[in-house]
C-alpha cells in the first residue's frame, strides 16, 4: 500500500501565513482610506440636489421665481421674476435649471441683448477685476456665480463688455438682489456653504 503524503506541509503552512497575514494587513490599511476611493460612476457629484433641498426650493422659493417647463430636456427653468426684462439693454441673470430625474440643479447665466464672448468687469474700491467669460458648461456657470459672490457682498460696482461697449450691470439695488437671491437659491439646492 503507497503511503499518502501529508497536504499541509510545513512550507505549504508558511506560505499560507505570508499570503493571509499580507492580505489582512492590506484590508486594514485600505479600510482607513475608504473614503479616496476612486468614483467610476461616471456622474459628477457637484450638482446633485438632495430630495430635502429640492422639496424646500419648490416649496418655498420658486414662488419668486417665473417657470418654464422643457419637456424635451426634462428640466424646469427658474428666472427670477424681478430680473430687468428688456429688448434693448443687454442683461447678464442666472437662472436656475433642475433636472428632474437626474436630481442635479444647474447655474446658467443669460445673455440677453448680446453675443458672446463677454467681459465682465468689477470696480471694488482698490481694485479694477475683468472676468472674460464664454458660453461654456455647467461648471463654467458655477465657477463664475462662485466667483461673483463675495464681490456682491462687497457692493462692488459691475458692468458688462460686449464687443468693446461698456454697459452698465446690476446697478440698482433691486437687480444686485435678485442676483444674490438666485446665487443663494443656488448654493442652498447644493447644500454647499456660499464662497
Amino acid at each position: 500500500m503507497l503511503k499518502k503524503s501529508p497536504v499541509l506541509t510545513p512550507d505549504l503552512i508558511l506560505i499560507l501565513k505570508i499570503f493571509l497575514g499580507t492580505a489582512l494587513v492590506m484590508v486594514l490599511v485600505f479600510s482607513f482610506f475608504d473614503g479616496y476611493r476612486a468614483d467610476n460612476t461616471g456622474k459628477g457629484r457637484s450638482f446633485q440636489v438632495a430630495d430635502a433641498d429640492r422639496l424646500f426650493f419648490i416649496n418655498l422659493r420658486s414662488i419668486h421665481y417665473d417657470r418654464e417647463i422643457r419637456q424635451e430636456a426634462d428640466m424646469v427653468i427658474y428666472r427670477h421674476g424681478k430680473r430687468l426684462k428688456s429688448d434693448t439693454v443687454p442683461s447678464f441673470f442666472p437662472a436656475l435649471f433642475l433636472h428632474s430625474k437626474q436630481k442635479e440643479a444647474y447655474l446658467f447665466f443669460e445673455l440677453a441683448v448680446g453675443e458672446y464672448p463677454i467681459q465682465i468687469q468689477i470696480k471694488t474700491d482698490d481694485h479694477l477685476i475683468q472676468i472674460p467669460f464664454d458660453l461654456g458648461g455647467n461648471a463654467a456657470h458655477k465657477a463664475l456665480g462662485e466667483q461673483l459672490w463675495p464681490l456682491v457682498q462687497q457692493n462692488a460696482s459691475f458692468s458688462l463688455l460686449v464687443r468693446d461697449k461698456e454697459r452698465p450691470l446690476w446697478q440698482t439695488e433691486s437687480e444686485k438682489e435678485v442676483l444674490k437671491t438666485v446665487l443663494t437659491d443656488y448654493f442652498r439646492l447644493l447644500n454647499q456653504p456660499q464662497p
